[in-house]
């Protein structure tokens, strides 16, 4: 299985707000582990979607404001809540909103819809070095799959310059 749940950002403002969609299109043996005759999306899953999102918005916005490329890293998961069961192949609606970010880190709030109600929310903590002390074979790893990453998810630019989503996409 791969790691990269976030299928597409429809919509990125910076400091502010990001929406995005994925589908639980997951291999049919999560599904039969996760309950047999009653298939359900464990919920870690919708936790990691919304940090992939989460993580995008915190990113961007570290970056513009230290001027200097960082990665967020998910530290802490609190009020996280499952409203309802998630089928298999259903496509999800995300949004994260950027409640508080620090020198070093910021808080996001998420939530997951689906056929427009909600299905999960939560708050979702991440830290990041502001400096960007790394090495240097790191920090270029690190940025080729970021760059690459942004393209797959519909961003056109790279941070600390300015990103948009490339196009409007209707969820």
């Amino acid at each position: 299985m791969r790691w990269r749940l976030l299928e597409r950002i429809t919509a990125f403002t910076p400091g502010k707000s990001a929406e995005g969609y994925a589908t639980t299109n997951f291999p049919d043996e999560l599904f039969q582990d996760h309950f047999p005759s009653f298939p359900v999306t464990p919920g870690i899953l919708l936790v990691e979607i919304s940090a992939q999102l989460a993580g995008r918005l915190v990113e961007v916005t570290g970056a513009q404001m230290h001027s200097n490329l960082v990665f967020p890293v998910l530290t802490m998961i609190s009020e996280a809540k499952f409203r309802q069961f998630v089928p298999p192949h259903s496509r999800l609606h995300i949004a994260a909103q950027l409640d508080q970010i620090r020198h070093e880190s910021a808080i996001c709030s998420a939530t997951v819809t689906y056929n427009g109600v909600r299905h999960a929310s939560m708050r979702l903590m991440f830290a990041f070095d502001p400096d960007g002390n790394r090495d240097s074979r790191q920090t270029a790893e690190l940025e080729r799959f970021e760059r690459a990453e942004f393209l797959r998810l519909g961003l056109v630019g790279f941070p600390p310059d300015p990103v948009l989503v490339a196009e409007p996409v209707s969820t």
